[in-house]
């Protein structure tokens, strides 16, 4: 059982979306994660060690640089593999569509 044309064109759309969007929020935290990084070290650490003035911010200043400095580019790293995976799938079944069609 086949899908009707205008169900893989929607699906394609839909899939050419996802691809868009992994792609795009892919790089707004590769870029944010890249420009935090180098903002502090190129400040040679200045700001990092210093002592903070209250120590309950410690522990949130400890969690937002695993958040910064780990979680953002993992969540970065899946949404390009996504779009990868998406990109992939949608040029096999396109090459697998082009090799189906008769030469005539």
């Amino acid at each position: 059982m086949s899908a009707s044309p205008d169900k893989i064109k929607k699906a394609d759309k839909h899939l050419l979306i996802a691809v868009i969007f992994c792609v795009v929020v892919g790089l707004m935290l590769s870029a944010f994660t890249l420009r935090t990084y180098l903002k502090h070290q190129l400040q040679a650490d200045m700001d990092w060690n210093k002592p903070v003035p209250v120590a309950v911010y410690e522990p949130l200043l400890n969690t937002l640089r695993v958040f910064v400095f780990q979680i953002l580019p993992a969540t970065a790293i899946s949404l390009f593999g996504v779009a990868y995976l998406i990109w992939d799938y949608r040029r096999k079944r396109g090459a697998l569509n082009d090799h189906d069609k008769s030469d005539a």
